[in-house]
């Protein structure tokens, strides 16, 4: 454990807050799509149609994966990432001329959810060659907060747009925050470290490093972690939808606020930080965050769903992006990072998905604690079948 004179030495490597804000200002688009599920419903989608097409996204996200590795493989990371955004603008696009919902939404869906796929692990990539293993889970947590703060306005901006202008600009405002990035990649200079001499030692495949309990736990723990998350994010606004005095905002910006606190005050303060001792309790937090929302019928107790859930959040995804790739040889890291990724957008596919088949036979709101009891449990069971293998350093 780090002594309070080793956690004041906590420093940012160089090139960590660019990579923070790119992912910032990239993540803004994807943060005002959040409301894509209340342009569905206004095409006339029903609950099942919208998560599939919601869900679309991460998983194209996840099936590309191996792809992007390839990509990382045989070209500089920064101009795989500038690839990436060029895809990203060029489908969110596209998004202007959906009139109704079939085939031209799901290619969009798609490719959009490639170019985020390209795009993410490119920068994952290059935060983890810029820092050293032992400031692995700060420096992670710095640069996830580009996925939170956005969260904090870009929602309600995008509520309030669609209240009083319509769809038409909402998608332009989302076309803009998709520029942006593109352009401060253009200009951005990171200097990355030098690559070490290639190596002939054979590289693990997936399935080798996955039948590892150590990475199995973490990859099915990122997975349940991430199915809650994507569930509450995209079906937030439906539950609220035709309810007046509540506003879905509150809960992303509470949620926003909540997790950038944690993962840069916690991140440079607390002792305990990186601990794997801090991933149950978190998970705790996100089961008792979707109970509060089922409880939610006014925006206090939205907001306070928002605080519960960013707790948790917070100290999550830095934590499990850390902790996979802890001791791992440099020419294996690519692949733990991928194996990762990999489980985010999975869970981010199977979310929507799931809680849009459930919600036809319990109602959404009921479906917030059928996600709450799932988390509960499989985060339970997964904890007590891999608890050795968890916290074996400590």
């Amino acid at each position: 454990m780090l002594t309070s004179s080793e956690m004041k030495k906590k420093i940012l490597a160089p090139g960590i807050l660019t990579i923070q804000f790119l992912v910032l200002m990239s993540y803004s688009s994807i943060a005002m799509l959040t409301f894509l599920s209340l342009y569905f419903k206004h095409l006339g989608g029903n609950p099942k149609q919208i998560g599939f097409l919601l869900g679309l996204f991460p998983l194209a996200a996840f099936l590309s994966r191996p792809f992007c590795g390839w990509l990382l493989s045989r070209y500089n990371p920064k101009k795989v990432v500038v690839a990436g955004l060029i895809l990203i603008l060029v489908m969110t696009t596209m998004y202007l001329f959906i009139q109704r919902l079939d085939w031209f939404v799901v290619f969009i869906r798609i490719f959009h959810g490639l170019g985020f796929s390209i795009f993410i692990l490119g920068v994952l990539f290059i935060a983890i060659l810029l820092v050293r293993e032992e400031d692995r889970a700060y420096s992670i947590g710095v640069v996830s907060t580009g996925f939170m703060l956005p969260l904090l306005v870009i929602p309600f901006l995008g509520e309030e747009i669609i209240k009083k202008f319509g769809f038409f600009l909402f998608f332009l405002s989302a076309i803009f925050l998709s520029a942006l990035p593109l352009l401060y990649a253009l200009f951005a200079k990171i200097k990355l470290p030098r690559f070490p001499e290639y190596s002939e030692a054979r590289s693990a495949g997936f399935l080798r490093l996955l039948r590892k309990r150590r990475v199995c736990l973490i990859f099915l723990l990122t997975l349940v972690f991430e199915i809650g998350l994507s569930a509450s994010l995209f079906f937030v606004p439906l539950l609220v939808y035709g309810e007046s005095p509540m506003r879905a905002g509150y809960y992303y910006t509470f949620l926003g606020l909540t997790a950038v606190f944690m993962r840069l005050y916690g991140g440079k303060r607390f002792r305990f930080w990186g601990s794997p001792r801090l991933i149950l309790p978190a998970l705790y937090f996100i089961s008792a965050g979707g109970i509060l929302i089922y409880l939610s019928y006014n925006n206090f107790l939205l907001g306070l769903s928002g605080v519960i859930w960013g707790i948790g959040v917070g100290i999550l995804y830095p934590h499990l992006s850390a902790l996979i790739v802890e001791g791992v040889a440099l020419r294996e890291q690519g692949k733990m990072l991928s194996l990762f990724a990999s489980s985010v957008d999975l869970g981010f596919a199977l979310g929507p998905l799931a809680f849009g088949w459930i919600s036809q036979s319990f109602g959404l709101r009921a479906t917030f604690i059928v996600l709450a009891l799932f988390n509960f449990l499989s985060s339970s069971i997964l904890i007590l079948w891999g608890k050795s293998s968890l916290f074996k350093k400590e």
